[in-house]
């Protein structure tokens, strides 16, 4: 003979612990009429029904009598005058049918008493529990009708038998007429399932019950009676029951539904009160919030389209404007500008050619052993944008990607009504802000985004609605929770039936499918399924936000190593314009950390760092690790350590000899200059000496020196004349020595007027 045990064996609750039932109750307690005059109960019913069952037990579990009954607890609430008698009866009605509305089934053991029977096996049920037989059958038939069929032996029955004391399993012996040894029993509880019936002879299997994760179980702690804690924590868990067996989808299941699930669920909302029917998830972090947004349009019934717009920074950020110069600076300064150090990099921010950029390039910039600086390379850029033919090829560049970019806008928008917006995760709103310019040449309508949460504030052409506005460190973490199973959207052409398709990079697709990406999302949708309805019932179908501060800093503060190794090993391409795959948060090896904190000086941490996170790589060190990072920390400063530094700062400089790019490379023999402060007169003096790099001798001859006040520069000797004399002497380059932009880019403006040619005017304010 087989037997099984019930609860959290065959069958379990929608809720994280068996007293989330009490939860779920006493939301429905609060609103029932018959409960107005007694405030305490209504508030407190959670913790009064815990109290009353071990009173019960206290009191009736004697001389033999191993169990209590649902009447005998609510007994002793009628005892104590906290309840009347009328009450008392129906919240024992109301516990009975809560507890079969929210039984759920575990498929695996299902599974196993199926395929016992149909070989031809007894199978019986035993369940300790206070529970009457006719309501446990009931939870039973729900999930299954075979298991309702089978014989129950319940310890709430007549004879009061428990299985704890082992007098159930003796009951069930004599009943069933089995001998022990012929007996086998499956149940989850380590000493009532398995040490007392093994005692007797009969052959255990221990089950182990899917457990709530550690997160689960810290946010768990003193919200036990909040329904909307008790069935997000418990569906998370029911997920992970029926779904795959494998980190991502658990994953998905627990934190991607506890974060995500809230902001879609926001958002649909939001969408029903302004009447917007048509929403565009923008690629890549869209795809699983359109996957969450599907599911709960469908089991709410909601009117709205839903749409899969391919999209990033790579594609939209084009300068389109009659002031597309200044646009695409804007557009350099949020596009991760200290990650561009070479041409490579330059010509994928610019989308040419390296082969079409590299001819223009001042010479310094050409040689490898020359460092880009910021400052060199924001130079650069106004350089090229200088360049009468370098900009006319970037300009035909842009025009031609919007004109793809239109078509494809055109062709998957519907703008002929206001009701529609876009939908993001997270970012400062610039992208949607270049997006909407460029619909701005067939649509003058609203443009309405939706965020997960927004870096600033600022004023723009697009209405942004933002869920939970917080600037918190650990939210770098959400766009790990938000990966699509496809490569970065690189721009558009034109494919079957002249159909816009998008160009998606092949850089990181297939790594993030073998990352296990998908089975992410498949969980995460899973988790909501489960608890959308759960949440329309019982919590008017508003989630809580709580969770996602606890759940982001615990991901990203303190999590446990298969949490961290997901996370840590996510492709990712922080710019988009990566050639290959890298990990958020890599490993970091013994060499990397003894460069990061013994060796290095003024090298940047990038330089030396191949990941997106220090911080979490800290975190997958070993102990030994950390111990070493903390010595290296603590005698830095020590001769050893100063000495050390020093040696191999030696051989590393001659062994890879950098010099830094500066605005001397970029200038001509002859310079003008224009400001005679105190960045003018540094200017002058690096450019009057001559100057020995890389074995040549290079001169700089000022030809020209301009400043509105130079009567008063004439007075300290300096040989400063008025701008008005701009064009009275030819030079290679005119540099404008201001610091502040608007400042220097009002002289440039004046300049031209006085008819010195743009594209021989150099702004130094970035230096």
């Amino acid at each position: 003979m087989y037997s099984f045990d019930v609860f959290d064996t065959l069958i379990t609750r929608v809720t994280a612990t068996p007293t989330g039932i009490f939860s779920l109750m006493q939301r429905k307690i609060q609103k029932n009429p018959m409960y107005q005059g007694n405030a305490y109960v209504q508030e407190n019913f959670f913790s009064l029904r815990i109290g009353a069952e071990e009173v019960a037990r206290n009191t009736y579990v004697r001389n033999g009598i191993n169990e209590v009954t649902v009447e005998q607890i609510y007994g002793v609430l009628v005892a104590e005058h906290l309840l009347t008698e009328g009450q008392a009866v129906s919240l024992a009605t109301l516990e009975r049918e809560t507890e079969q509305k929210a039984v759920q089934g575990i498929p695996s053991n299902i599974k196993k008493v199926k395929q016992l029977l149909e070989a031809g096996e007894r199978v019986v049920l035993i369940s300790d529990m206070y529970l009457d037989r006719e309501t446990i059958q009931k939870m039973l038939g729900k999930v299954d009708p075979i298991l309702a069929s089978l014989p129950l032996y319940v310890s709430s029955d007549e004879e009061k038998k428990g299985k704890w004391t082992g007098e159930l399993f003796r009951l069930v012996q004599e009943k069933e007429q089995v001998s022990w040894k012929d007996w086998h029993h499956c149940g989850d509880n380590p000493h009532s399932d398995y040490k007392v019936p093994k005692s007797l002879g009969i052959v255990c299997e221990r089950y182990q019950p899917e457990a709530l994760l550690e997160v689960e179980k810290e946010y768990l702690k003193g919200k036990e009676a909040e329904a909307k804690t008790q069935l997000m924590v418990g569906c998370a868990r029911l997920a992970r029951i029926y779904g795959k067996e494998n980190t991502a989808y658990h994953l998905g299941c627990s934190i991607g539904g506890a974060i995500l699930y809230p902001y879609v669920n926001w958002l649909l909302k939001d969408c029903v009160e302004k009447g917007i029917k048509r929403l565009y998830f923008i690629a890549r972090d869209g795809f699983i919030i359109k996957e969450l947004a599907d599911v709960m349009i469908q089991k709410q019934g909601l009117e709205i389209e839903t749409r899969y717009l391919y999209g990033s920074r790579m594609a939209w950020r084009i300068p389109s404007g009659e002031n597309w110069k200044e646009e695409l600076r804007q557009i350099y300064w949020r596009s991760y500008e200290k990650l561009i150090g070479n041409s490579t990099d330059m010509a994928a921010f610019l989308q040419v050619p390296e082969e079409k950029l590299f001819p223009y390039l001042p010479d310094a910039m050409k040689q490898p052993n020359r460092v880009w600086t910021v400052a060199s390379v924001s130079l650069l850029l106004d350089y090229l944008l200088n360049s009468p033919s370098f900009s006319s090829l970037l300009y035909q560049v842009y025009q031609a990607k919007k004109g793809l970019l239109l078509r494809y806008l055109k062709q998957e928008i519907d703008t002929r009504e206001e009701g529609f917006a876009f939908v993001d995760m997270a970012g400062s709103g610039f992208t949607q802000e270049c997006l909407a310019r460029v619909m701005r040449e067939y649509y003058p309508g609203k443009i309405r985004n939706y965020f997960y949460r927004k870096d600033m504030v600022f004023e723009g052409i697009c209405e942004n609605n933002v869920f939970y506005p917080h600037r918190v460190p650990y939210y770098i973490i959400l766009e790990m929770l938000c990966r699509a199973p496809h490569g970065q959207t690189m721009g558009y052409q034109e494919g079957e039936k002249g159909k816009m398709v998008p160009v998606l990079s092949e850089v990181d697709g297939e790594a993030i499918q073998k990352h296990g990406v998908p089975d992410f999302i498949e969980g995460a949708k899973a988790f909501a399924e489960k608890y959308d309805p759960w949440l329309g019932e019982y919590g008017e179908g508003i989630p809580e936000n709580q969770p996602i501060l606890f759940y982001l800093e615990y991901i990203y503060e303190r999590p446990e190593r298969w949490i961290l190794d997901y996370f840590g090993d996510m492709p990712n391409m922080l710019t988009g314009r990566e050639t290959k795959v890298m990990a958020f948060a890599p490993k970091l090896t013994n060499q990397e950390i003894r460069k990061l904190y013994w060796l290095r000086e003024k090298e940047r941490v990038d330089d030396l760092y191949r990941g997106s996170d220090l911080v979490y790589s800290l975190q997958r060190c070993s102990e030994k690790q950390k111990k070493r990072i903390a010595w290296y920390q603590k005698w830095y400063n020590c001769w050893y350590g100063k000495l050390e530094r020093k040696l191999y700062q030696s051989i590393h400089r001659e062994k890879e000899k950098k010099e830094y790019v500066t605005v001397l490379d970029f200038l001509g023999e002859r310079v003008a200059i224009y400001g005679a402060g105190k960045r003018g007169q540094t200017l002058y003096q690096k450019m009057m000496e001559r100057e020995k790099r890389n074995g040549k001798q290079h001169s700089l001859k000022v030809v020209l020196w301009l400043d509105q006040d130079a009567k008063e520069y004439q007075k300290k000797g300096y040989p400063v004349v008025e701008p008005e004399k701009a064009t009275s002497v030819e030079y290679d380059q005119l540099v404008i020595a201001i610091a502040r932009k608007e400042v220097a880019e009002e002289i440039k403006q004046r300049l031209i007027k006085y008819g010195v040619p743009e594209d021989k005017i150099v702004c130094s304010y970035t230096l």
